[in-house]
């Protein structure tokens, strides 16, 4: 199924005063064995993504979500069987970025490359998540 397939989600929005940031980019592969569904592959070089050790809390953040976003698409009813995600960019923001941001951006980047985005939205519950829209 994967054919390096990528998505991609920005989320920037104002809650009660406050602003939210969080831009995660996904390549869809091929699962292997002994490999962990989702990885970071960010290029360490690469200065306008977050990177771990410096900014380990918001790469947790987009890895956690790119694991929500391989549930996400099952209840969206998408066939995720043999399919690993990859993080491959998330884009550093150092005036509005936060944890929740980051980790529903990740979950709508999956969805995004799996084609079931119009499914799922972003929702504010002391927060960031994602809702999904019941199907046609």
């Amino acid at each position: 199924m994967p054919d390096d397939r990528t998505g991609e989600y920005r989320l920037r929005r104002q809650h009660a005063g406050v602003g939210y940031f969080g831009q995660v980019r996904v390549r869809l592969t091929t699962a292997e064995e002994g490999r962990p569904p989702v990885t970071w592959v960010v290029d360490p070089d690469d200065r306008s993504s977050l990177q771990p050790g410096p900014d380990r809390e918001f790469v947790d953040a987009a890895l956690a979500g790119a694991t929500d976003g391989l549930d996400l698409v099952t209840r969206c009813g998408a066939d995720n069987a043999g399919v690993a995600v990859e993080v491959v960019h998330a884009q550093l923001d150092l005036t509005d970025i936060e944890v929740s941001a980051v980790r529903t951006a990740a979950a709508l980047a999956v969805a995004d490359a799996f084609g079931v985005a119009d499914r799922a939205q972003p929702v504010y519950r002391g927060g960031w998540t994602v809702d999904i829209s019941p199907s046609p």
